[in-house]
Formats: structure tokens, C-alpha cells, sequence
């Protein structure tokens, strides 16, 4: 019998309908250190949860859990995980948390041993009063590609109605609005190279700016925009 996949409908992986013998070799000796990997997860059994959500008043699987056990897991099997950005998004959050953002991240396992590699895409979300909405939407996005992948069982589901939540705060949280993408601004190549350098020792005071105008990266910024903060910066009126 196959060796049965976690259901991943972003799953991209490039399956030929013929393969020679190497191939399916190679795919194979990977399918078998992930087998592996689920095996011992299985072992370990539901995996405690060691942080707490204060905003939301809930306990969950941190990202440096998944740090933690994922590096030994990988290392002792001979896996590598390579990960890139493909897509960044940004949508209106809440009143108390206004920023959300949305990444998609390419995540890619490389069997170290043969050099084969298989590549899924995995989205995550992320809310925050400030500027970590989309280090938030990173770190969901790299849990989820764990998690679904190795099947984590972390009790972690959605889904789940049999346990009773704990105490909840007096406000109710509306719906986040409807996602959209982020439209690049008009700033110029020179605009951007310029606004980097000027802020190279003072990114923080940058980060500011871009925050009262809403922004979060300089590539969203108009030529108008870019112009004034170079100027305010050089002391030009």
C-alpha cells in the first residue's frame, strides 16, 4: 500500500505521470524519513502547550517549541527546511489590534543525503497593535506547514468544542475585514535606495514613520511620500 500524504490543498509538488526508477527512488527515501519523523511525534503523544495568549485568553504550541523539537527531528533524520516569501498581504484588524497582515511562504524539504526536494506553499495570519502583524503571519505560516505536515498533535484544533474556555475579557472582538493585497506605492528605485541609506542607523525612527502612514514596507510608499520623509530627514523645507 502507498504511503498516504497529509491533505494540503496548497500542496505543489510536481508529480509526473511517468518517473524513472531514480525518482521514485528519491521520493521515496524522503516519504520514509518523514514517516519516520510522524512516527515519533506519534510517540511523544499530545505535545504540551508552554504559552499562553493573554489578548485571546488561551494556551498554545509556541513558536519556539516547534524551534526546539523540529531542529532535532530534522537534524537526526537528514532533513533541511528552506523557506522563502511569495506573497505578503495586508487587511484591517480590530480596534484594539488594527494591523493584520498575511504572508505565503514557500516551504521546502531537502533530503540531505540525495539532494531531493519537494516544495508546499502554506499562508498564515496575523493581528497586532503594532508592527509584528506580519512576524506573526510568518511564524503561523511555518506552524502550519509543520503541524500538517508531520501531524502534530497538539490539540491546537479550531474546531474543538469539548473543552470549556477559560475566563473571557468583557469586550467582544469583531471580524477581521475582508483580506487584500498589498499595492506597491510609486517610489522611485533612487527613492528607495536614498530612504534606506539615510535610515541605515536609525531604523527605528523609520519604522515610526512608516507605522503613522499605515505602511510597512518601503516599497508601499508613493513618490509623494518617499519625497517628504527625505526631505524632513535632511532638514529641507
Amino acid at each position: 500500500m502507498n504511503d498516504l500524504l497529509p491533505l494540503n490543498n496548497n500542496y505543489n509538488q510536481s508529480i509526473p505521470e511517468e518517473k524513472t526508477k531514480e525518482e521514485l527512488e528519491l521520493i521515496s527515501k524522503l516519504q520514509k524519513k518523514k514517516n519516520k519523523i510522524r512516527k515519533e511525534l506519534k510517540e511523544k503523544g499530545i505535545l504540551p502547550k508552554g504559552a499562553v495568549n493573554e489578548y485571546d485568553n488561551y494556551e498554545y504550541f509556541s513558536e519556539a517549541q516547534y524551534k526546539e523539537l523540529f531542529t532535532d527531528l530534522f537534524s537526526k533524520h537528514g532533513i533541511e527546511l528552506y523557506i522563502t516569501e511569495i506573497d505578503y498581504g495586508t487587511f484591517e484588524g480590530t480596534d484594539k489590534q488594527p494591523f493584520g497582515r498575511t504572508v505565503t511562504l514557500g516551504c521546502k524539504l531537502i533530503d540531505i543525503d540525495t539532494g531531493y526536494s519537494e516544495v508546499s506553499n502554506h499562508t498564515g495570519e496575523g493581528l497586532d497593535r503594532g508592527d509584528k502583524a506580519g512576524y506573526k503571519a510568518t511564524t503561523g505560516a511555518i506552524k502550519r506547514f509543520l503541524s500538517s505536515t508531520f501531524l502534530v498533535a497538539t490539540k491546537d484544533d479550531p474546531e474543538r468544542e469539548d473543552e470549556k474556555p477559560k475566563k473571557q475579557t468583557s469586550y467582544s472582538k469583531p471580524a477581521p475585514k475582508q483580506v487584500k493585497k498589498v499595492v506597491k506605492g510609486t517610489i522611485s528605485p533612487v527613492q528607495d535606495k536614498t530612504l534606506r541609506d539615510l535610515f541605515k542607523d536609525d531604523k527605528k525612527e523609520l519604522s515610526q514613520i512608516m507605522k503613522s502612514l499605515k505602511k510597512v514596507k518601503i516599497e508601499e510608499l508613493s513618490k509623494e511620500e518617499a519625497s517628504e520623509i527625505i526631505k524632513n530627514k535632511k532638514g529641507e523645507k
